[in-house]
């Protein structure tokens, strides 16, 4: 893969042959680079593994222990289950 240099000089050259309409748009896409990149950095994995013992100290686990809505989760699986399945066969076609 080859990489293109691209120059501060070259931006500018660009930029003042392009119309002065197509600015804004210049500044939304740099915009948009900058929040990407910030994005990136925000999402950049964990630097360590977490053990079962971590896990067990956070605040996920109990984080549905309150929930009236979900009852065994068993239960609740397999109510999903036949939620999904009754959803796929009623959009089923046959040929």
């Amino acid at each position: 893969m080859q990489t293109i240099v691209v120059t501060e000089r070259q931006i500018i050259h660009e930029l003042q042959n392009l119309e002065p309409e197509k600015w804004s748009e210049v500044l939304d896409f740099i915009g948009y680079l900058k929040q990407r990149k910030a994005v990136a950095r925000k999402a950049q994995p964990h630097s360590q593994d977490l053990t079962a013992r971590d896990l067990l100290r956070s605040d996920l686990v109990g984080i549905w222990a309150d929930r009236k809505d979900l009852g065994a989760s068993p239960e609740f699986a397999r109510s999903l289950r036949r939620q999904a399945d009754n959803r796929c066969s009623g959009n089923a076609t046959t040929l």
